[in-house]
């Protein structure tokens, strides 16, 4: 006859038997791309080969006015992640476990001072990154207690989010959420390596929504900073013309990363961009790249030998019970 902690010890060997063979297919995995990285020399954007894997290094392009402010730690950055994790309970122990996560913009601009400009889509990236992270917790049952600025982060990406809902609940019903944030920060050098594809492709400017275009000229009207640094001839009235091209200008600053000035200057610089491609890598990192191989091969080592001892040693546990 099994007691309940029995129950948990095979509970905890079972999931640790399957862990155990994880861990040593993600080593491999991370050996694998340690050794691409190793394999593939640094290029400059203007001579990556397009269509290949082309390794890059350079500063994150950012204007003053588009920096955003995350929305835990308060502090502008060029990009920020928010991880969303929620509390999960087996009879004796906790956990967290992924739930959601997004990005504050679908990716930057990096110069490498050498004529050309790469555009880097983050979304299915592997981020690599050192530096402070910023957690927070939060119950189901007390969201009236979000600080105004992580809220409303969440509602403005909630087409992001799949499973986490700002939706109240009993304290009986009640969740437990961590929300981790990470930064990178304006003009930060990052190590890019992925599938390059050609810039050709995004000749086109896109003009910003309807949505967001009267959202601009509304914010206009109600704010006297901003009917002041658009009175172009300073009478202190704002005509027709004037709210127009203010809500015009607003409105490309809310809906995007870059302004359209920006974008004309750099869409014609673009000679990479980099995305998610399978089965292809694609790292990014504000790691040096040497401190990046070590980081990578360190883990790769404990993986493959960690996780078949843990399997091993989980299924002479399963053995001796059931044996």
């Amino acid at each position: 006859m099994t007691t309940n902690n029995d129950g948990d010890f095979i509970m905890g060997a079972a999931i640790g038997t399957v862990m155990g063979i994880v861990w040593f297919v993600k080593g491999f995995q991370e050996l694998k791309i340690k050794r691409t990285i190793q394999n593939i020399p640094t290029s400059k954007i203007n001579t990556g080969a397009v269509g290949t894997n082309v390794e890059i290094k350079g500063k994150i392009i950012v204007e003053r006015e588009k920096l955003v402010t995350a929305p835990i730690s308060g502090q502008q950055c060029a990009l920020y992640h928010l991880e969303i994790q929620q509390e999960r309970r087996r009879k004796n122990s906790t956990y967290w476990q992924t739930i959601d996560q997004f990005y504050s913009h679908e990716g930057f601009y990096i110069d490498d001072q050498s004529g050309a400009t790469a555009l880097v889509l983050v979304g299915g990236a592997k981020i690599k990154r050192e530096g402070q992270t910023n957690n927070i917790y939060i119950n189901s049952n007390n969201f009236d207690e979000i600080p105004l600025t992580l809220r409303k982060a969440l509602t403005e990406n909630q087409k992001k989010i799949k499973r986490f809902k700002l939706k109240k609940t009993s304290w009986l019903f009640s969740s437990k959420y961590r929300v981790l944030e990470w930064r990178f920060k304006p003009n930060e050098e990052v190590y890019v390596l992925g599938h390059a594809e050609s810039g050709l492709r995004l000749q086109k400017i896109k003009k910003p929504r309807l949505k967001y275009f009267l959202k601009a000229r509304k914010a206009i009207q109600k704010d006297k900073k901003l009917k002041a640094r658009y009175d172009a001839n300073r009478d202190g009235t704002l005509d027709h013309n004037e709210l127009e091209r203010g809500a015009q200008m607003l409105a490309q600053r809310l809906s995007g990363k870059y302004s359209k000035e920006k974008l004309e200057e750099l869409i014609p610089k673009t000679k990479l961009i980099f995305k998610k491609k399978k089965p292809h890598p694609f790292i990014i990192s504000n790691r040096p790249e040497g401190e990046l191989v070590n980081h990578m091969g360190t883990w790769s080592v404990v993986k493959i030998w960690g996780g078949p001892v843990l399997t091993m040693a989980c299924v002479f546990y399963l053995y001796t019970v059931f044996g």
